[in-house]
Protein backbone atom coordinates (compact mmCIF):
# COMPACT_ATOMS: atom_id res chain seq x y z
CA UNK A 1 0.00 0.00 0.00
CA UNK A 2 2.83 2.73 0.76
CA UNK A 3 4.17 1.93 -2.81
CA UNK A 4 0.97 2.44 -3.81
CA UNK A 5 0.78 5.67 -2.10
CA UNK A 6 3.77 7.07 -3.51
CA UNK A 7 2.63 5.75 -7.36
CA UNK A 8 -0.53 7.91 -6.55
CA UNK A 9 0.94 10.91 -5.55
CA UNK A 10 3.93 11.21 -8.11
CA UNK A 11 1.01 10.89 -10.38
CA UNK A 12 -0.97 13.78 -9.27
CA UNK A 13 2.01 16.07 -9.07
CA UNK A 14 3.13 14.71 -12.81
CA UNK A 15 -0.27 15.38 -14.01
CA UNK A 16 -2.57 18.11 -11.82
CA UNK A 17 -4.02 19.63 -15.14
CA UNK A 18 -6.61 16.63 -16.62
CA UNK A 19 -8.34 16.69 -19.63
CA UNK A 20 -12.07 16.21 -20.00
CA UNK A 21 -13.52 13.80 -17.27
CA UNK A 22 -15.95 12.37 -20.06
CA UNK A 23 -15.92 8.62 -20.94
CA UNK A 24 -13.21 7.61 -22.99
CA UNK A 25 -11.50 4.52 -23.54
CA UNK A 26 -7.96 3.84 -22.38
CA UNK A 27 -5.94 2.89 -25.36
CA UNK A 28 -3.04 1.47 -23.85
CA UNK A 29 -4.16 -1.97 -24.65
CA UNK A 30 -4.72 -1.40 -28.63
CA UNK A 31 -0.71 -0.80 -28.70
CA UNK A 32 2.02 -3.44 -29.10
CA UNK A 33 5.58 -2.78 -27.63
CA UNK A 34 7.85 -0.64 -28.75
CA UNK A 35 11.19 -2.64 -28.18
CA UNK A 36 12.82 -5.02 -30.07
CA UNK A 37 13.13 -7.31 -27.10
CA UNK A 38 11.14 -10.46 -28.47
CA UNK A 39 8.14 -9.74 -26.75
CA UNK A 40 5.08 -7.23 -28.27
CA UNK A 41 3.11 -6.43 -24.87
CA UNK A 42 5.15 -7.75 -22.69
CA UNK A 43 8.73 -5.33 -21.29
CA UNK A 44 11.79 -7.43 -21.12
CA UNK A 45 14.11 -6.60 -18.33
CA UNK A 46 17.04 -6.72 -20.01
CA UNK A 47 18.28 -3.47 -21.23
CA UNK A 48 19.15 -3.40 -25.36
CA UNK A 49 22.86 -2.99 -26.70
CA UNK A 50 24.11 0.43 -26.23
CA UNK A 51 23.45 2.50 -29.13
CA UNK A 52 20.71 0.44 -30.79
CA UNK A 53 18.56 2.65 -32.95
CA UNK A 54 15.19 1.04 -34.37
CA UNK A 55 12.05 1.12 -35.82
CA UNK A 56 8.75 -1.60 -35.83
CA UNK A 57 5.56 -0.92 -38.41
CA UNK A 58 3.10 -3.88 -37.21
CA UNK A 59 -0.40 -3.62 -38.73
CA UNK A 60 -2.90 -5.28 -35.87
CA UNK A 61 -6.68 -5.87 -36.58
CA UNK A 62 -8.70 -6.38 -33.72
CA UNK A 63 -12.87 -7.54 -33.67
CA UNK A 64 -15.00 -5.95 -31.54
CA UNK A 65 -12.55 -4.71 -29.04
CA UNK A 66 -14.92 -2.20 -26.72
CA UNK A 67 -18.05 -3.41 -26.06
CA UNK A 68 -19.99 -2.33 -23.28
CA UNK A 69 -22.46 -2.86 -20.82
CA UNK A 70 -25.88 -4.43 -22.47
CA UNK A 71 -23.56 -5.85 -25.54
CA UNK A 72 -23.16 -2.33 -27.65
CA UNK A 73 -19.88 -2.59 -29.99
CA UNK A 74 -18.91 0.83 -29.79
CA UNK A 75 -16.00 -0.55 -31.66
CA UNK A 76 -16.85 -3.90 -33.75
CA UNK A 77 -13.91 -3.98 -36.28
CA UNK A 78 -10.57 -1.71 -36.14
CA UNK A 79 -7.49 -2.13 -38.20
CA UNK A 80 -4.62 0.03 -37.19
CA UNK A 81 -0.90 0.35 -38.04
CA UNK A 82 1.29 0.91 -34.98
CA UNK A 83 4.77 3.07 -35.39
CA UNK A 84 6.91 2.75 -32.91
CA UNK A 85 10.81 4.14 -32.67
CA UNK A 86 13.16 3.03 -29.55
CA UNK A 87 16.83 4.04 -28.91
CA UNK A 88 19.04 2.87 -26.06
CA UNK A 89 21.26 5.23 -24.96
CA UNK A 90 22.86 3.69 -22.43
CA UNK A 91 22.82 -0.12 -21.82
CA UNK A 92 20.78 0.34 -18.93
CA UNK A 93 18.31 3.42 -19.90
CA UNK A 94 16.75 3.19 -23.53
CA UNK A 95 13.38 4.32 -24.61
CA UNK A 96 10.41 4.07 -26.76
CA UNK A 97 7.57 5.91 -28.40
CA UNK A 98 4.62 4.72 -30.24
CA UNK A 99 1.92 6.33 -32.33
CA UNK A 100 -1.14 4.02 -33.12
CA UNK A 101 -2.73 5.17 -36.29
CA UNK A 102 -6.11 4.20 -37.28
CA UNK A 103 -7.01 2.98 -40.91
CA UNK A 104 -10.28 1.74 -40.57
CA UNK A 105 -12.67 1.45 -37.34
CA UNK A 106 -16.73 0.49 -37.56
CA UNK A 107 -19.48 0.24 -34.74
CA UNK A 108 -22.14 1.62 -33.08
CA UNK A 109 -20.08 4.37 -31.26
CA UNK A 110 -20.90 5.77 -27.61
CA UNK A 111 -24.34 6.75 -28.55
CA UNK A 112 -26.18 7.29 -31.43
CA UNK A 113 -25.68 10.99 -31.54
CA UNK A 114 -21.75 10.12 -31.44
CA UNK A 115 -20.94 8.54 -34.99
CA UNK A 116 -18.00 6.74 -34.90
CA UNK A 117 -15.00 7.99 -36.99
CA UNK A 118 -13.62 5.84 -39.87
CA UNK A 119 -9.93 6.78 -38.94
CA UNK A 120 -7.21 8.61 -36.94
CA UNK A 121 -4.69 8.61 -34.72
CA UNK A 122 -4.75 6.84 -31.29
CA UNK A 123 -2.92 7.82 -28.01
CA UNK A 124 1.05 8.79 -28.21
CA UNK A 125 2.57 6.48 -25.93
CA UNK A 126 6.47 7.37 -24.31
CA UNK A 127 7.93 4.47 -22.58
CA UNK A 128 11.21 4.68 -20.64
CA UNK A 129 12.86 1.56 -19.19
CA UNK A 130 15.36 2.12 -16.64
CA UNK A 131 17.75 -1.14 -15.56
CA UNK A 132 18.21 -1.65 -12.42
CA UNK A 133 20.20 -4.55 -12.28
CA UNK A 134 21.50 -7.87 -14.23
CA UNK A 135 23.19 -10.54 -12.19
CA UNK A 136 24.35 -13.61 -13.76
CA UNK A 137 24.97 -13.09 -17.22
CA UNK A 138 21.40 -11.88 -17.11
CA UNK A 139 20.28 -15.07 -15.14
CA UNK A 140 18.31 -12.25 -13.37
CA UNK A 141 17.69 -9.07 -14.44
CA UNK A 142 15.14 -6.31 -13.45
CA UNK A 143 13.52 -2.91 -14.28
CA UNK A 144 11.67 0.00 -13.85
CA UNK A 145 9.00 0.87 -16.99
CA UNK A 146 7.25 4.24 -16.23
CA UNK A 147 4.72 3.99 -19.44
CA UNK A 148 2.82 7.52 -20.35
CA UNK A 149 0.20 7.83 -22.79
CA UNK A 150 -0.83 11.66 -23.86
CA UNK A 151 -4.09 11.81 -25.15
CA UNK A 152 -3.80 12.70 -29.01
CA UNK A 153 -6.65 10.05 -30.23
CA UNK A 154 -9.37 11.55 -27.98
CA UNK A 155 -8.80 14.68 -29.93
CA UNK A 156 -10.74 13.56 -33.04
CA UNK A 157 -12.93 10.73 -31.50
CA UNK A 158 -13.58 9.79 -27.61
CA UNK A 159 -13.22 6.00 -29.16
CA UNK A 160 -9.74 6.45 -30.24
CA UNK A 161 -8.19 7.30 -27.07
CA UNK A 162 -7.98 8.39 -23.50
CA UNK A 163 -9.49 12.17 -22.41
CA UNK A 164 -6.71 12.33 -20.40
CA UNK A 165 -2.82 11.75 -19.67
CA UNK A 166 -2.53 8.09 -18.09
CA UNK A 167 0.22 6.69 -16.12
CA UNK A 168 1.45 2.87 -15.89
CA UNK A 169 4.45 2.11 -13.69
CA UNK A 170 5.39 -0.99 -14.06
CA UNK A 171 8.23 -3.93 -13.03
CA UNK A 172 9.68 -6.25 -15.46
CA UNK A 173 11.65 -9.43 -13.98
CA UNK A 174 12.96 -11.63 -16.58
CA UNK A 175 15.57 -14.27 -17.12
CA UNK A 176 17.36 -15.02 -20.54
CA UNK A 177 19.71 -18.21 -21.13
CA UNK A 178 20.60 -19.62 -24.96
CA UNK A 179 17.58 -21.28 -25.97
CA UNK A 180 15.04 -19.04 -23.90
CA UNK A 181 14.10 -15.82 -22.54
CA UNK A 182 11.17 -15.29 -19.89
CA UNK A 183 9.34 -12.23 -18.46
CA UNK A 184 7.00 -10.57 -16.00
CA UNK A 185 5.88 -7.48 -15.72
CA UNK A 186 3.89 -6.36 -12.64
CA UNK A 187 1.92 -3.05 -13.16
CA UNK A 188 -0.55 -0.28 -11.72
CA UNK A 189 -2.76 1.27 -13.71
CA UNK A 190 -3.14 5.02 -13.13
CA UNK A 191 -7.12 5.94 -14.18
CA UNK A 192 -9.63 8.32 -13.17
CA UNK A 193 -12.88 6.87 -11.60
CA UNK A 194 -15.74 6.92 -14.61
CA UNK A 195 -19.18 5.45 -14.79
CA UNK A 196 -20.30 4.16 -18.46
CA UNK A 197 -24.07 3.09 -18.59
CA UNK A 198 -23.40 0.26 -16.00
CA UNK A 199 -19.67 -0.27 -16.63
CA UNK A 200 -17.16 1.45 -13.37
CA UNK A 201 -13.74 1.83 -14.27
CA UNK A 202 -10.95 2.89 -11.27
CA UNK A 203 -7.52 2.25 -11.12
CA UNK A 204 -5.93 -1.50 -11.74
CA UNK A 205 -3.23 -3.81 -11.08
CA UNK A 206 -2.27 -6.02 -14.01
CA UNK A 207 0.30 -8.74 -14.62
CA UNK A 208 1.78 -10.05 -18.02
CA UNK A 209 3.81 -13.11 -18.70
CA UNK A 210 6.14 -13.74 -21.71
CA UNK A 211 8.42 -16.65 -23.00
CA UNK A 212 10.28 -16.48 -26.01
CA UNK A 213 12.10 -19.72 -27.57
CA UNK A 214 14.90 -19.74 -30.04
CA UNK A 215 13.42 -22.19 -31.75
CA UNK A 216 16.08 -21.67 -34.40
CA UNK A 217 19.62 -19.97 -33.40
CA UNK A 218 19.77 -16.54 -34.84
CA UNK A 219 16.86 -17.25 -37.62
CA UNK A 220 13.31 -17.84 -35.28
CA UNK A 221 11.94 -17.30 -32.01
CA UNK A 222 8.43 -18.69 -30.64
CA UNK A 223 6.69 -16.55 -28.03
CA UNK A 224 4.04 -17.10 -26.09
CA UNK A 225 2.09 -14.23 -23.23
CA UNK A 226 -0.64 -14.21 -21.02
CA UNK A 227 -2.21 -10.76 -19.78
CA UNK A 228 -4.70 -10.52 -16.72
CA UNK A 229 -5.89 -7.46 -14.86
CA UNK A 230 -8.43 -6.31 -12.53
CA UNK A 231 -9.92 -2.98 -10.83
CA UNK A 232 -8.31 -2.07 -7.79
CA UNK A 233 -11.67 -1.48 -5.71
CA UNK A 234 -13.55 -4.63 -7.00
CA UNK A 235 -10.88 -7.42 -7.28
CA UNK A 236 -12.16 -9.93 -9.67
CA UNK A 237 -15.62 -8.29 -9.74
CA UNK A 238 -15.67 -5.84 -11.97
CA UNK A 239 -16.53 -6.84 -15.37
CA UNK A 240 -15.66 -3.60 -16.85
CA UNK A 241 -11.89 -4.22 -15.96
CA UNK A 242 -11.64 -8.18 -15.28
CA UNK A 243 -9.84 -9.61 -18.32
CA UNK A 244 -7.49 -12.50 -19.64
CA UNK A 245 -6.32 -12.21 -22.65
CA UNK A 246 -3.76 -15.17 -24.41
CA UNK A 247 -1.46 -15.61 -27.77
CA UNK A 248 1.91 -16.02 -29.35
CA UNK A 249 3.42 -15.52 -32.33
CA UNK A 250 7.01 -16.40 -34.20
CA UNK A 251 9.48 -13.86 -35.36
CA UNK A 252 11.47 -14.32 -37.94
CA UNK A 253 15.05 -13.09 -38.21
CA UNK A 254 17.13 -11.94 -41.65
CA UNK A 255 20.79 -10.81 -42.18
CA UNK A 256 20.00 -7.59 -42.37
CA UNK A 257 18.90 -6.68 -39.53
CA UNK A 258 14.99 -6.91 -40.48
CA UNK A 259 12.91 -9.27 -38.21
CA UNK A 260 9.32 -10.64 -39.51
CA UNK A 261 6.84 -10.64 -36.89
CA UNK A 262 3.38 -12.35 -36.85
CA UNK A 263 0.83 -14.09 -34.50
CA UNK A 264 -2.70 -14.08 -32.97
CA UNK A 265 -4.00 -13.45 -29.64
CA UNK A 266 -7.83 -14.02 -27.77
CA UNK A 267 -9.62 -12.30 -24.89
CA UNK A 268 -11.56 -13.76 -22.23
CA UNK A 269 -14.11 -11.83 -20.23
CA UNK A 270 -16.29 -8.99 -20.74
CA UNK A 271 -14.05 -6.63 -19.62
CA UNK A 272 -13.83 -3.14 -21.91
CA UNK A 273 -10.88 -2.73 -24.51
CA UNK A 274 -10.61 -6.71 -24.61
CA UNK A 275 -11.03 -7.98 -28.34
CA UNK A 276 -12.41 -11.07 -29.03
CA UNK A 277 -9.36 -11.63 -31.27
CA UNK A 278 -6.62 -9.79 -32.75
CA UNK A 279 -4.14 -10.35 -35.56
CA UNK A 280 -0.60 -8.79 -35.70
CA UNK A 281 1.81 -8.98 -38.70
CA UNK A 282 4.41 -6.23 -39.13
CA UNK A 283 8.48 -5.86 -39.56
CA UNK A 284 10.82 -4.89 -37.13
CA UNK A 285 14.54 -3.29 -38.29
CA UNK A 286 16.94 -1.72 -35.77
CA UNK A 287 20.83 -1.09 -36.22
CA UNK A 288 23.37 -0.05 -34.09
CA UNK A 289 24.45 3.87 -34.86
CA UNK A 290 27.66 3.68 -32.32
CA UNK A 291 30.89 2.60 -33.64
CA UNK A 292 31.67 -1.32 -32.33
CA UNK A 293 32.81 -1.09 -28.61
CA UNK A 294 35.90 -2.52 -30.25
CA UNK A 295 36.90 0.11 -32.42
CA UNK A 296 35.17 3.27 -29.20
CA UNK A 297 37.58 1.51 -27.04
CA UNK A 298 40.78 1.47 -29.28
CA UNK A 299 42.08 4.67 -28.31
CA UNK A 300 41.52 4.57 -24.75
CA UNK A 301 43.16 1.03 -24.95
CA UNK A 302 46.43 2.43 -26.26
CA UNK A 303 46.09 5.13 -23.63
CA UNK A 304 45.58 2.53 -20.82
CA UNK A 305 48.74 0.52 -22.21
CA UNK A 306 50.84 3.84 -22.58
CA UNK A 307 50.67 4.77 -18.85
CA UNK A 308 51.36 1.59 -17.43
CA UNK A 309 54.87 1.76 -19.54
CA UNK A 310 55.44 4.59 -18.43
CA UNK A 311 54.81 3.77 -14.66
CA UNK A 312 57.26 0.69 -15.48
CA UNK A 313 59.93 2.82 -17.31
CA UNK A 314 61.44 4.49 -14.29
CA UNK A 315 61.81 1.25 -12.43
CA UNK A 316 63.79 -0.28 -15.49
CA UNK A 317 66.52 2.98 -15.79
CA UNK A 318 66.92 2.58 -11.49
CA UNK A 319 68.86 -0.43 -11.90
CA UNK A 320 70.40 0.25 -15.39
CA UNK A 321 74.03 1.58 -14.01
CA UNK A 322 75.39 5.38 -15.35
CA UNK A 323 76.89 5.08 -18.19
CA UNK A 324 78.85 7.83 -20.35
CA UNK A 325 77.06 8.96 -23.54
CA UNK A 326 78.43 7.57 -26.76
CA UNK A 327 77.45 9.18 -30.02
CA UNK A 328 76.35 6.45 -32.01
CA UNK A 329 75.34 6.31 -35.96
CA UNK A 330 71.79 5.94 -36.29
CA UNK A 331 70.40 2.93 -36.81
CA UNK A 332 67.79 2.17 -40.02
CA UNK A 333 64.79 0.59 -38.64
CA UNK A 334 63.68 -2.10 -40.72
CA UNK A 335 59.95 -2.15 -41.85
CA UNK A 336 57.34 -4.59 -39.29
CA UNK A 337 57.47 -7.62 -41.78
CA UNK A 338 61.37 -7.93 -42.45
CA UNK A 339 62.35 -7.99 -38.24
CA UNK A 340 59.43 -10.65 -37.99
CA UNK A 341 61.82 -12.61 -40.60
CA UNK A 342 65.12 -12.42 -38.45
CA UNK A 343 66.42 -15.46 -37.26
CA UNK A 344 65.28 -16.46 -34.27
CA UNK A 345 66.96 -19.28 -32.02
CA UNK A 346 65.47 -22.59 -31.33
CA UNK A 347 62.39 -23.32 -29.01
CA UNK A 348 62.10 -26.32 -27.12
CA UNK A 349 59.28 -28.21 -25.87
CA UNK A 350 57.05 -27.70 -22.75
CA UNK A 351 58.95 -23.67 -22.72
CA UNK A 352 56.63 -20.56 -22.20
CA UNK A 353 57.21 -17.86 -25.09
CA UNK A 354 58.06 -14.22 -23.84
CA UNK A 355 55.04 -13.14 -26.10
CA UNK A 356 52.12 -11.83 -24.38
CA UNK A 357 48.49 -9.69 -25.26
CA UNK A 358 46.66 -7.80 -23.08
CA UNK A 359 43.08 -6.91 -23.11
CA UNK A 360 40.85 -3.83 -21.86
CA UNK A 361 38.35 -4.07 -19.04
CA UNK A 362 35.82 -7.09 -19.87
CA UNK A 363 36.89 -7.18 -23.66
CA UNK A 364 38.21 -9.44 -26.27
CA UNK A 365 39.68 -6.75 -28.68
CA UNK A 366 43.12 -7.01 -29.87
CA UNK A 367 44.42 -3.96 -30.04
CA UNK A 368 47.95 -5.05 -31.81
CA UNK A 369 48.60 -8.63 -33.13
CA UNK A 370 52.12 -8.51 -33.75
CA UNK A 371 53.22 -10.41 -30.93
CA UNK A 372 50.97 -13.11 -32.16
CA UNK A 373 52.37 -12.95 -35.44
CA UNK A 374 55.80 -14.02 -34.18
CA UNK A 375 54.47 -17.17 -32.02
CA UNK A 376 52.55 -17.49 -35.78
CA UNK A 377 55.98 -17.58 -37.57
CA UNK A 378 57.67 -19.60 -34.85
CA UNK A 379 55.08 -22.81 -35.79
CA UNK A 380 55.57 -22.00 -39.22
CA UNK A 381 58.63 -22.84 -39.03
CA UNK A 382 58.35 -25.61 -36.89
CA UNK A 383 56.43 -28.07 -38.20
CA UNK A 384 56.39 -30.79 -35.46
CA UNK A 385 55.17 -28.01 -33.17
CA UNK A 386 52.25 -27.17 -31.36
CA UNK A 387 51.56 -24.09 -29.23
CA UNK A 388 48.86 -23.96 -26.16
CA UNK A 389 46.99 -20.72 -25.47
CA UNK A 390 46.34 -19.87 -21.43
CA UNK A 391 44.03 -17.39 -21.07
CA UNK A 392 43.43 -15.09 -17.99
CA UNK A 393 41.40 -12.52 -16.63
CA UNK A 394 41.31 -10.44 -13.74
CA UNK A 395 39.64 -10.61 -10.49
CA UNK A 396 36.79 -7.75 -11.57
CA UNK A 397 35.39 -9.96 -14.96
CA UNK A 398 33.03 -11.75 -15.89
CA UNK A 399 34.97 -15.40 -16.33
CA UNK A 400 33.71 -16.11 -19.85
CA UNK A 401 35.92 -13.32 -21.21
CA UNK A 402 38.88 -15.76 -20.91
CA UNK A 403 37.38 -18.05 -23.64
CA UNK A 404 36.59 -15.39 -25.82
CA UNK A 405 40.06 -13.88 -25.53
CA UNK A 406 41.43 -17.18 -26.11
CA UNK A 407 39.34 -17.70 -29.32
CA UNK A 408 40.11 -14.52 -30.61
CA UNK A 409 43.81 -15.19 -30.47
CA UNK A 410 43.50 -18.42 -31.91
CA UNK A 411 41.66 -17.06 -35.00
CA UNK A 412 44.79 -14.27 -35.28
CA UNK A 413 47.19 -17.32 -35.99
CA UNK A 414 44.65 -19.40 -37.98
CA UNK A 415 44.66 -16.47 -40.28
CA UNK A 416 48.84 -16.45 -39.92
CA UNK A 417 48.88 -19.83 -41.40
CA UNK A 418 48.62 -21.82 -38.16
CA UNK A 419 46.52 -25.06 -38.71
CA UNK A 420 43.65 -24.89 -35.69
CA UNK A 421 44.50 -28.43 -35.05
CA UNK A 422 48.21 -27.36 -34.00
CA UNK A 423 46.20 -24.77 -31.20
CA UNK A 424 44.88 -26.27 -27.90
CA UNK A 425 43.02 -23.58 -25.34
CA UNK A 426 43.45 -24.08 -21.72
CA UNK A 427 40.49 -21.42 -19.67
CA UNK A 428 42.80 -20.02 -16.40
CA UNK A 429 40.52 -16.80 -15.72
CA UNK A 430 41.48 -15.18 -12.41
CA UNK A 431 43.22 -18.16 -10.94
CA UNK A 432 46.72 -17.25 -11.79
CA UNK A 433 47.29 -13.65 -11.35
CA UNK A 434 50.83 -12.20 -11.77
CA UNK A 435 49.75 -9.12 -9.83
CA UNK A 436 47.71 -8.87 -6.39
CA UNK A 437 47.01 -4.86 -6.74
CA UNK A 438 43.30 -3.13 -7.53
CA UNK A 439 44.97 -0.48 -9.67
CA UNK A 440 44.41 -0.26 -13.46
CA UNK A 441 48.44 -0.97 -14.02
CA UNK A 442 47.86 -4.48 -12.19
CA UNK A 443 44.92 -5.33 -13.71
CA UNK A 444 46.10 -4.82 -17.41
CA UNK A 445 48.88 -7.57 -16.46
CA UNK A 446 46.28 -9.80 -15.28
CA UNK A 447 44.19 -9.92 -18.27
CA UNK A 448 46.43 -11.62 -20.78
CA UNK A 449 46.77 -14.16 -22.90
CA UNK A 450 50.21 -16.61 -22.78
CA UNK A 451 51.83 -18.99 -24.98
CA UNK A 452 53.51 -22.82 -23.91
CA UNK A 453 55.24 -25.01 -26.82
CA UNK A 454 54.02 -28.32 -26.55
CA UNK A 455 54.19 -31.45 -28.88
CA UNK A 456 51.42 -33.91 -27.87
Amino acid sequence: MKLNKILLFSVLFLFVARLSADFAIDGNRFKTSPFADGFLTVYGSEGLEEGLLGVDFIMNFQHAPIIVSGGSEVISNQLAADISLFYSVVKWFDIGVSLPVILFENGDGWNKDDSLAKAGVGDLRLVPRFQLFSLFDKAISMSVITEVTAPTGKQIHSALGSGQFTFRPAIALGTQTKWVDAALNLYYHVLPKQTFATSKFDDEFGLKLGLNIHAVEKLLDINAEFHSATSIKSPFKNDAQDNIEFGGGVRFKTPVNIDVIAGAFGGFGKAVAVPKYRIYAGISWNMNVLPPEDERNRDDFKLRKREVRQEEQPKQEEKKPEEKKVKKAPKKTAPKQEAAALPMQPVKTGEKLPNEVHFMHESDYIADTVEIEKVALILTRNFMLKIRIEAHTDRHENASFAQKRANAVKAVLIKNGVEANRIKIKIIGAAEPVANGDTEPDMVKNRRVEFFVVTD
